[in-house]
């Protein structure tokens, strides 16, 4: 699907155009073979194209002939059910800005058309507040992570089987997270060479401040990933000292039931026994078993 939008200086609202104009913002998410045949003749090219629709294309830079290209990647905002990240091509020409997508980014451009009044016949600066769209869209994430993490885990004693396998998902997620944001970061860092795009003062401004924004989400990223390990290792130090626990009690009530079973063993021959005759000896036996029974589990009750 591909659908037109523009605004200009005179009126910096986005709106949808039914015709392409120049200085036009292009808009193409699950494209097939006609809209990329479009999007050729426009001039864009085609292995690009292709590379950007890969599932697993990995953020990064290019130009070729009169575009520049830059392939990123954004949370999946329109899958509640997959929070892990989609590749997006933000391609930058003379005359157009074209964003390509494998999957609908509703959710994400919809209130980007709503509440951002950007010239589109200003490319530089409307890919930047792109780019600062999706920065916030991670930003949000992580700080839902972050959320969802501290109330899963206020007592890591009280940790079950299903919160730790949450925490492998948040783990997964959030390398996904890095896995996007170091090498975007790293190309935003490339434009301000100004020799892949022609930047002004506040182009430069503008790059600089997202670039500050994703080290920060790097480094928040980094920081969760750290915590969720801190957690797995205080959950398995916390289980571990309850099996040695239970296991030091099993011990305990074994060797305590070790001396009974002795001494049962011992009168209950077929054999004669001074004083067996005695109406006492049972309660004697019960007392010998008895009595180094209690003293063996107070000795390492006490001693732990």
């Amino acid at each position: 699907m591909i659908t037109f939008y523009r605004s200009s200086n005179a009126s910096p609202a986005i709106t949808a155009e039914s015709v392409l104009q120049t200085g036009s913002w292009i808009r193409c998410e699950r494209p097939g073979d006609s809209e990329l045949a479009t999007l050729i003749e426009l001039g864009l090219d085609e292995d690009i194209l292709r590379d950007s629709l890969d599932p697993h294309e990995v953020p990064r830079i290019d130009s070729e002939d009169d575009w520049n290209y830059f392939i990123t990647r954004l949370p999946d905002t329109d899958d509640d059910f997959n929070d892990f990240t989609t590749p997006v091509l933000f391609a930058l020409g003379k005359q157009y800005v074209v964003t390509v997508s494998r999957d609908p980014l509703g959710r994400l451009w919809q209130p980007f058309i709503d509440k951002i009044e950007v010239p589109t016949t200003q490319s530089t600066k409307l890919f930047m507040h792109m780019i600062d769209a999706i920065t916030r869209q991670y930003g949000t994430r992580v700080a839902q992570i972050n959320r969802q993490m501290r109330a899963a885990t206020s007592d890591v004693r009280n940790l079950n089987p299903k919160e730790i396998t949450q925490l492998v998902e948040y783990e997964r997620k959030l390398n996904d997270y890095l896995d996007a944001l170091i090498p975007t970061n790293t190309a935003l860092e490339k434009l301000l060479s100004g020799k892949i795009i022609e930047l002004y003062e506040d182009d430069r401004d503008l790059i600089e401040d997202l670039s500050i924004e994703m080290e920060q989400l790097i480094a928040r990223c980094t920081s969760l990933l750290r915590t969720i390990t801190n957690l797995r290792d205080s959950y398995r130090a916390v289980m571990d000292t309850r099996l040695n626990e239970t296991m030091r009690i099993l011990t305990v009530i074994t060797m305590a039931f070790t001396i009974p079973t002795m001494f049962a063993g011992l009168f209950g021959m077929n054999v004669s026994i001074p004083g067996s005759g005695s109406p006492m000896m049972f309660w004697f036996v019960i007392l010998m078993s008895a009595l180094p029974s209690l003293g063996l589990i107070y000795y390492f009750m006490r001693k732990r």
